[in-house]
């Protein structure tokens, strides 16, 4: 059984898989970063109640092995208010208390259901082959190994690609929405130390937004390049994804579709 969160009756939190899901909207999901995540479960279990800014350090970074700073934390606390109002939700039920912490209005009704777990698809055993009829002729030692190497290397390089493109498209589904800004919705890496090199790049975001308004951001503290992948959909897996990606580095673009 999974716990899930019901807030306001509209909308399904699901802190073991880091996302919100709409009731009144159908296929509408965000996937959190896993320290919004956690600070909104940590919201939730002390309904009402003030936190100590201390105690998000401890229970949302330190306990995982994390770093944290007094930007990024407020970095997360504004993701979760973006979040709120992206799915109906008043913002302003997460409360800053100044000098003191974080609290979720008490007004905010929360209901919590134990549902099934998402059933795991059954393992597909391959079909067999059948065998050769021993009346073909065989091909000589030779060919037969060049045929066996030639085989290996078809399933590796299909292996790779999928795995390649699983990756890319699962590390995006995980990006979280930073802001919607002239007609383009920004989502970021959610494992940035803080995403004020996101934020720069999305003030000075000149593309036409009707086009392409799905931007996906990755960018890094110490690292000086930023890249800009703008979709004229949301991305998703093997769609035909018509993206640009724009790299960033010391003032010089390049782009490729």
């Amino acid at each position: 059984m999974t716990q899930v969160y019901l807030l306001n009756g509209t909308v399904a939190f699901w802190p073991q898989k880091h996302k919100l899901v709409s009731l009144a909207e159908e296929g509408k999901t965000l996937a959190l970063s896993n320290p919004a995540s956690r600070c909104l479960d940590l919201l939730i279990r002390h309904h009402g109640e003030v936190i100590l800014r201390d105690t998000f350090f401890q229970q949302v970074w330190i306990n995982n092995g994390a770093q944290v700073t007094n930007n990024t934390f407020y970095q997360n606390i504004s993701l979760l208010r973006r979040a709120f109002k992206e799915f109906g939700l008043n913002e302003e039920w997460i409360v800053t208390v100044p000098k003191v912490g974080i609290k979720l209005e008490a007004q905010l009704p929360i209901d919590i259901r134990d549902v099934e777990d998402e059933p795991v698809s059954p393992v597909v055993e391959p079909a067999q082959v059948p065998p050769v009829a021993a009346a073909m002729n065989k091909p000589p030692g030779i060919w037969r190994k060049a045929a066996a190497a030639l085989v290996a290397l078809s399933v590796c390089a299909a292996a790779g690609f999928f795995t390649w493109h699983s990756d890319i498209d699962n590390r995006l589904q995980h990006f979280v929405l930073l802001e919607n800004l002239n007609g383009c919705q920004f989502f970021v890496n959610p494992d940035a130390v803080d995403f004020k090199k996101h934020q720069d790049f999305a003030q000075r975001f000149t593309e036409d937004c009707r086009t392409r308004p799905w931007v996906y951001l990755s960018a890094y503290k110490n690292f000086s390049r930023l890249s800009a992948l703008s979709c004229r959909e949301a991305f998703q897996v093997w769609g035909k994804n018509q993206c640009v990606t724009r790299y960033i580095f010391l003032g010089v673009n390049n782009d490729n579709t």
